[in-house]
């Protein structure tokens, strides 16, 4: 079984911007970028 890897995406927080990309607390972020390199630290996931 493997463990759910999340990105960008699938932050309450990320704005899509585009298909590849969205807006983070002003940041612009790979939408696959994952959570471990979140810029502002501040992953929630979507309800």
């Amino acid at each position: 079984m493997s463990e759910r890897r999340y990105t960008c995406k699938d932050c309450k927080h990320y704005r899509p911007i585009d298909e590849e990309r969205g807006d983070c607390f002003g940041h612009v972020v790979p939408a696959d970028m994952p959570v471990e390199n979140c810029p502002a630290k501040a992953f929630e996931p979507r309800e």
